[in-house]
């Protein structure tokens, strides 16, 4: 599928026509995909109907990372063990930034590692990684409050991660911040599940395409 640039004429940056979120839901079938920042395109997409133009592999893989957390659904919702837990939040982003590249630039894909983000989370703490923030900063977020800013060491991550941090906001900002394009984004959550992987169980880390927190369609001019 061929997609516009996402720069209107004149240098000015055209709203994306679409927000999707990677959250794991039982009975979604192979489309663990949600619209989000709309009141016209709400609930579950339909990659084939709308227009994605997702690969039959990136569907399967979708199916089959949503159908580990379908099979909770006879368990109460409680994980096998925390390694597939831990293994299955890390998974999201990488299928995020797989989502990302291949819708291109004119829709941007946020993932929460699999959970459902409008709001952060209340229950636990959360992690989030903003495009415009300097150097290895990130920002640590405790209910709907952000509670803190931390450098990558203070937040326990690790040297590789804190450089590929660094990396992917000096290319975002290159390809103009925060939300860049679309390789920048997929870069991003590539770096999220490094953040992921990082924290484990002490925290949820959340992307919203390069911004602090949630947005939607109109909030992009």
């Amino acid at each position: 599928m061929q997609h516009g640039d996402e720069h209107a004429p004149g240098g000015r940056r055209r709203p994306p026509r679409a927000i999707v979120l990677v959250m794991a839901e039982y009975g979604v079938g192979d489309s663990p995909l949600w619209y989000r920042g709309s009141s016209e395109d709400v609930g579950l997409v339909d990659p084939n109907a709308d227009g994605l133009g997702l690969s039959t592999a990136l569907r399967h893989d979708l199916e089959a990372w949503n159908d580990v957390f379908d099979a909770l659904s006879g368990t109460s919702f409680e994980w096998p063990s925390a390694a597939v837990r831990d293994a299955h939040r890390v998974d999201a982003f990488t299928l995020a930034s797989r989502v990302q590249l291949e819708v291109g630039d004119d829709v941007h894909v946020w993932c929460g590692a699999g959970s459902g983000i409008d709001t952060f989370p209340v229950a636990h703490p959360a992690v989030v990684a903003p495009a415009d923030r300097v150097g290895t900063e990130v920002e640590s977020w405790n209910g709907r409050r952000r509670a803190e800013v931390l450098s990558a060491r203070a937040a326990g991550l690790r040297e590789g991660t804190a450089l590929a941090i660094v990396g992917w906001r000096a290319l975002t900002e290159r390809a103009g911040g925060p939300f860049g394009d679309a390789g920048t984004r997929a870069l991003g959550l590539r770096t999220a599940a490094r953040i992921q992987a990082d924290v484990g169980v002490r925290a949820q880390v959340v992307s919203f395409a390069g911004a602090s927190g949630p947005y939607t369609l109109a909030d992009v001019d």
